[in-house]
């Protein structure tokens, strides 16, 4: 019996090119202040990263009638491409030191909108490892657009700290699977434990 699948088993983390320079400078004294613990602002935010959606496959299946009525369905001519269901990848975010990473992620999206020297954000990559923490393939995005970021809500009766979330929504026009273990990698592993007991 195998074991069954555990979701947290990946790394997907913003690029380091996805913070525009003016981003970090403003934000950077910020983090300077408050003394968090990590180097940059891109690890910041990577930091908050709850979880990643990758959308499904669907086809439409044209018809035709033959003989006494039957309907008979056929393969579209669809680009592969566009047999992904939404074409969006969804990042959700936990909100936390009173919502700056939300609006941190807020200034991002605006500065990336008014980018007219960059029409689309640089590639996005979703790898999922083992177990053992090996990677075992690599899912990558390619033509990136941020198309959306849900609204946050201040609230007086809210006076408990409680989970709160937030979820940015990229479109991408490209994607593609890279399966990272070939067969050489495979038996390296294999032979793992015994190089071990020999030590």
């Amino acid at each position: 019996m195998r074991i069954s699948s555990q979701n947290s088993q990946f790394v997907f983390n913003l690029p380091q090119d996805f913070l525009p320079q003016e981003i970090i400078n403003t934000y950077t004294p910020i983090l300077e202040k408050n003394w968090i613990q990590y180097e940059n602002v891109i690890d910041y935010l990577n930091s908050t990263i709850k979880s990643v959606n990758y959308p499904g496959l669907s086809i439409d299946t044209p018809e035709q009638r033959i003989i006494r009525g039957k309907r008979i369905a056929y393969k579209p001519s669809t680009n592969v491409q566009d047999i992904v269901s939404t074409h969006e990848l969804s990042v959700v975010f936990r909100s936390v030191d009173a919502d700056l990473n939300y609006w941190l992620i807020y200034d991002i999206f605006s500065k990336h909108y008014l980018d007219v020297e960059n029409l689309y954000i640089k590639p996005f990559t979703v790898t999922a490892v083992d177990i053992w923490r090996d990677a075992i393939y690599r899912i990558n995005f390619y033509e990136i657009i941020a198309i959306s970021l849900t609204e946050n809500t201040f609230d007086y009766s809210q006076q408990k700290t409680n989970a709160k979330d937030f979820t940015l929504v990229f479109r991408f026009n490209f994607t593609g699977i890279e399966f990272l273990l070939n067969q050489s990698k495979v038996l390296e592993i294999a032979t793992l434990p015994t190089i071990i007991q020999k030590i």
